[in-house]
């Protein structure tokens, strides 16, 4: 068997992609289950379903080495409950897993027992040992409450989303699309180890009734190496593309720049090995579902797309959120009333911001009376700084500022937060900052969260 020795992990909160790391040194003897050299080993954490009573469902660990290995990896682990209890909410597992010869990861599984309880998510660790069965590190698997019963209206009182006078809730939008490849795990699992607060995605479904993040709706082309409408693309069909192949570092998605900008260019297709914790599927076009059990622990906003009338769209994206528990900490957008009508008729539990059209109903009562409507049925507002962005709804020579501080007061008086998109000028969300606004979704969440780092009279642009 090999030794394992721990190391500090330099990784922040739960939620991000590699969460801590191990270093495994060999034995003295040429045994086939040693490791021939120190190796960094990451693990993240997990979240699925319990499930029904009497059912088993599983949670998986995701254990992923910075490199393949010439030998077999053995890991030793073993699991402890924390608010879950062993024997009641999960399965107490412990043993060894092994990584084989030339692959970068394996999983760890654990069985999840159900029941009909309507509960708060509940955790448990999964602990790495070391050669003395010591701890060496530890990842939180999140046992999500998929028993409510969504008949009733959200609570708007109090409003989670109103930062009351403080800092504004930084959103990766897309996951960073400036920062990192956008719409990928990768992404969104970089985004939250530098702290951003909410994952922002766009769910889309396939041709056979899957939803998937991706934000166009003309097609894959943009960002991947394919061509096609998603609803016209089964899921086998759009796993196999690469997401992250026209991404630039620092510029997003860009076209007709030498091969070498192409940093992430063939991770997903297995070309070229991925990062340090990272796998080839995390530069590929993601499930929601996939995000929702990567990142248990960091809230979420879901953008609705228009629907393409078949597979029951708005019903699919309400039963999987009410699965993974996730109703406190999440907003569903769409900009397309309709869809956003239909969301709320089937899921009036999980809440939902304002729509296009009913935003520019309120926008235009604001400017004629300088009330803001009471809209109790939506969580927040989600609105772009000035009318230049909605352009074909608000005509005019000169874009009609939306966000100012007079239109900020209205809306915190009858309980509304004002998020504001797509911020990605540093002096822009300086000036945000100075609005009180109470979200800011960014291209660029890194540049947001450095600048909300800082005390706010140090706060200013290179």
């Amino acid at each position: 068997m090999p030794t394992v020795n721990s190391a500090r992990s330099t990784c922040q909160g739960v939620a991000c992609a590699i969460l801590f790391m191990v270093l495994l040194q060999a034995c003295s003897d040429s045994s086939s289950d040693t490791v021939g050299s120190s190796v960094a080993v990451f693990v993240a954490s997990a979240a699925a379903p319990e499930g029904a009573p009497g059912e088993m469902n599983l949670l998986r660990f995701q254990i992923t080495l910075a490199e393949p290995q010439q030998q077999e990896v053995l890991l030793r682990y073993a699991t402890v409950g924390k608010s879950a209890t062993e024997g009641v909410d999960f399965l107490n597992a412990s043993g060894v897993v092994s990584i084989p010869a030339g692959v970068s990861g394996a999983y760890v599984e654990v069985a999840l027992m159900g029941d009909a309880t309507e509960e708060p998510a509940e955790t448990f660790t999964l602990r790495v040992l070391d050669s003395d069965s010591a701890i060496a590190q530890e990842a939180t698997g999140t046992i999500a409450n998929d028993d409510t019963v969504c008949d009733t209206l959200f609570s708007t009182r109090p409003n989670p989303w109103l930062v009351n006078g403080g800092d504004p809730i930084n959103f990766a939008h897309r996951g960073g699309v400036t920062d990192f490849p956008e719409n990928t795990l990768y992404a969104y699992a970089e985004a939250a180890r530098v702290g951003v607060d909410v994952l922002e995605m766009d769910v889309f479904q396939t041709r056979d009734h899957h939803l998937v993040i991706l934000h166009d709706a003309a097609g894959v082309g943009r960002t991947t190496n394919g061509e096609g409408r998603v609803v016209d693309l089964t899921l086998a069909e759009l796993k196999v593309l690469d997401a992250a192949y026209w991404y630039v570092p620092g510029a997003g998605t860009q076209r007709g720049l030498p091969e070498a900008a192409y940093t992430f260019r063939g991770i997903a297709t297995g070309e070229k090995a991925p990062p340090p914790g990272y796998t080839p599927n995390d530069f590929t076009i993601p499930t929601l579902e996939e995000a929702l059990a990567r990142f248990p622990q960091k809230r979420i906003n879901v953008e609705l797309k228009e629907d393409d009338g078949e597979g029951n769209y708005e019903q699919q994206m309400a039963d999987l959120l009410l699965r993974y528990g996730r109703l406190d900490d999440v907003i569903v957008a769409s900009f397309d009333d309709g869809v956003n009508a239909r969301f709320r008729e089937v899921a009036p539990c999980i809440p939902i911001s304002l729509p296009l059209g009913e935003g520019l109903a309120a926008f235009t009562l604001f400017l004629s009376t300088g009330i803001f409507p009471e809209l109790p049925q939506y969580i927040a507002a989600q609105i772009p700084p000035d009318a230049s962005q909605i352009g074909d709804q608000i005509p005019g020579d000169e874009p009609i500022p939306i966000v100012t501080p007079e239109l900020v007061e209205a809306a915190h008086a009858v309980n509304m937060p004002i998020q504001v998109w797509t911020i990605n000028r540093c002096e822009d969300m300086l000036q945000m900052l100075s609005l009180g606004v109470d979200g800011i979704m960014t291209d660029q969440p890194v540049l947001l969260a450095s600048l909300l780092a800082l005390p706010p009279d140090e706060r200013a642009c290179q």
